[in-house]
């Protein structure tokens, strides 16, 4: 005769524990960068939904971007840095690589301050586009200098006053350089610096439209990601671009899919009076079905 076995009930619990829960093999969902990079991100409605190859720091990792692409939200100010320059970001145009941009606090806040340099580009990742030209500012014209096709104002060099001129066309830009000396290039809009000649726009609301640029990095590469359900990213360790799948990262693309990717939530603005913060206890992967997006460890919903 065999000795019965009557489990104790703390065995039974133990079992009934581990058959009730669901133990991953693989990362946890929420760690994965194929849903991280996959919440959108919104700083203001002028620029509206942030995408591949930008990202906002402190909003999403920095591997759902390019590290040239880097993006801060500065209430509904959105700015990117190039050549060690800030700049205002006024429109991004995916489907053209197009960004629109203006310098930051040189112009148009309680003082003008005189822009002492050049606007440089690095060559490697952008280029002026055919609706961009230069403009310059002159600071040293000699005394009583008039001219019907220059603006003339004032503006802080040093802490204190300086007179400037600022010239839109090119021919006369060069003209002038024996007369005032070298000046400072700016870019700006073609189309504003039509508007500036035939008078209708003054020459600040043409530096207040700043100048377009286009991206030149990983020209179609995210398109081939995004049609096959991935999500375009950066890996860091390699300095190349990554296609961040549901199993695990590519190169380029996802393999097939056995099913559908899940579609991302609206956009919400991060700095929206429509939207709270709340911190959730859900996963990832059951905030992306609530419509709610991961900002730092906090959580924002839509309401």
């Amino acid at each position: 005769m065999h000795p019965k076995f009557f489990p104790s009930t703390h065995f039974i619990s133990i079992l009934i524990f581990l058959l009730s829960h669901h133990f991953p093999i693989s990362i946890r969902c929420e760690d994965s960068p194929y849903v991280k990079c996959n919440f959108p991100v919104q700083c203001n409605d002028e620029v509206g939904k942030i995408e591949y190859p930008f990202w906002v720091d402190g909003y999403q990792p920095d591997y759902c971007g390019h590290p040239a692409f880097k993006l801060d939200c500065m209430g509904f100010k959105v700015t990117i840095e190039m050549m060690y320059r800030k700049y205002d970001v006024i429109n991004i145009n995916y489907e053209a690589q197009i960004l629109t941009i203006a310098r930051v606090n040189e112009f148009f806040i309680k003082d003008i301050f005189c822009p002492e340099q050049n606007a440089t580009m690095d060559s490697t990742l952008f280029k002026y586009t055919s609706n961009t030209q230069n403009a310059t500012l002159f600071y040293k014209c000699p005394s009583g200098f008039e001219h019907p096709a220059t603006s003339d104002f004032f503006c802080l060099k040093y802490g204190a006053p300086e007179h400037a001129f600022f010239v839109v066309n090119t021919s006369l830009a060069t003209e002038l350089v024996s007369v005032c000396g070298a000046g400072v290039v700016v870019p700006v809009l073609a189309t504003a610096a039509q508007g500036f000649m035939n008078h209708s726009l003054a020459f600040y609301q043409v530096l207040n439209e700043g100048f377009e640029v286009k991206w030149t990095v990983e020209e179609g590469q995210c398109e081939s990601c995004a049609e096959s359900g991935g999500r375009c990213g950066y890996n860091l360790s390699l300095s190349q671009p990554s296609c961040y799948c549901p199993d695990k990262p590519y190169s380029t693309s996802c393999p097939t899919l056995k099913a559908p990717p899940p579609i991302a939530p609206a956009p919400t603005a991060l700095n929206s009076p429509k939207s709270k913060a709340v911190r959730l206890k859900s996963s990832a992967c059951e905030m992306r079905e609530l419509g709610v997006y991961r900002v730092n460890e906090s959580i924002i919903q839509v309401q």
